[in-house]
């Protein structure tokens, strides 16, 4: 999901950029390069106040001329290096390049003739409940650069004090290490009643093909990914869990037959926000309230920063614009209608909202 259109403004343009991020290596010099950007922009803006303060006419036009051609130094010299890496500056076909996750994942599940499984989207639409979701990653090279302190923290604690405040039910899918870098916190979140706990693998890796730069695995590797963090979450809350999220959405027919076996329930989505090394508010904020609708899954990122950086910036107003309309935040398991505490066949009581891929 780390696709994203993003809006700058250099100097005296307003261009778009579609980013694909596919391997962390490129996630550094993305994320390295928006902040070029964004400090490039402030700087012109800066550079235009002064400018218009000056007294002297001929000055203040020379120097006006002379940002204009830095500026068009700048953004051609952008585009080019954009242009010949994982960037482009075409923004009008941008819906045809890369649709936005939910209606490409339905897409290709709904083209691929071998995945013939069901797996859920969206709740009931004839009611105002939606169900807020957000993945915690946690991959190996996330895990190791937070041993060595390369980064501080992957547990974004603004954005649960944003849900708590505001009493907002939340379901949060955890990867397994994740779960075993922040034991104490997961304890915590798991006895909060706003919260529900699922699964969202071990080691968030790529279960289907080339996915968004994940580590792919085999088939025979989805077992121990599902098990051990469902062994993980049974260990804390004593429950058996009930819900899985594939990293990235990537999915196979047999990767839907392992969450069957395992008696868990796949969880898409069909309202993303776009927030996954996304600095623009705004972007993220219009993502979810012009997608939501009766009976959404949203599904948002809890990592914070670098990986989320605006996330908890974004949640307050998506929280109160939603519950100005009418929605009701719900856990999943209350916008499907299952009964946790009870061992029963999820599969059986949440039948008319799984998506048919036939």
């Amino acid at each position: 999901m780390k696709r994203k259109v993003k809006k700058y403004k250099l100097g005296f343009w307003d261009y778009e950029i579609l980013i694909s991020v596919r391997y962390p290596a490129q996630r550094k010099k993305v994320n390295y390069f928006h902040q070029l950007q964004l400090n490039l922009a402030r700087f012109t803006k800066n550079i235009k106040k002064e400018i218009a303060g000056l007294n002297s006419f001929l000055l203040k036009h020379l120097l006006l001329i002379s940002l204009i051609s830095l500026s068009v130094i700048i953004y051609y010299s952008l585009n080019l290096f954009l242009t010949h890496s994982y960037y482009t500056s075409s923004a009008k076909n941008l819906k045809n390049i890369v649709p936005v996750m939910a209606g490409l994942e339905k897409e290709k599940t709904i083209k691929n003739k071998v995945i013939k499984d069901k797996i859920v989207f969206n709740g009931p639409r004839n009611s105002k409940k939606i169900a807020l979701t957000f993945d915690a990653d946690m991959t190996p090279q996330m895990r190791e650069d937070l041993t060595t302190g390369k980064v501080i923290s992957y547990y974004d604690n603004n954005l649960i004090q944003v849900l708590k405040n505001t009493n907002t039910k939340a379901t949060l899918f955890l990867a397994g290490m994740f779960i075993e870098s922040y034991p104490v916190i997961t304890k915590e979140l798991a006895e909060n009643s706003l919260f529900e706990l699922a699964n969202h693998s071990y080691s968030h890796p790529g279960f289907d093909g080339e996915c968004y730069g994940l580590n792919p695995i085999s088939d025979h590797q989805d077992y121990e990914e599902i098990k051990k963090t469902q062994d993980l979450l049974r260990k804390i809350t004593g429950k058996n869990n009930q819900f899985f999220r594939f990293p990235g959405g990537c999915y196979s027919q047999n990767d839907l037959n392992e969450t069957t076996r395992q008696e868990v329930v796949a969880v898409q989505w069909d309202s993303v926000a776009g927030d996954g090394f996304n600095y623009d508010l705004d972007n993220i904020i219009s993502n979810v309230l012009t997608q939501t609708q009766n009976g959404s899954i949203i599904v948002m990122h809890m990592n914070g920063f670098p990986n989320e950086p605006q996330t908890a910036n974004a949640l307050p107003v998506i929280i109160s614009d939603l519950k100005n309309r009418g929605y009701i935040f719900v856990t999943l398991s209350e916008l499907l209608n299952i009964r946790t505490e009870e061992n029963v066949d999820m599969r059986n009581l949440i039948n008319p909202y799984f998506m048919n891929t036939k």
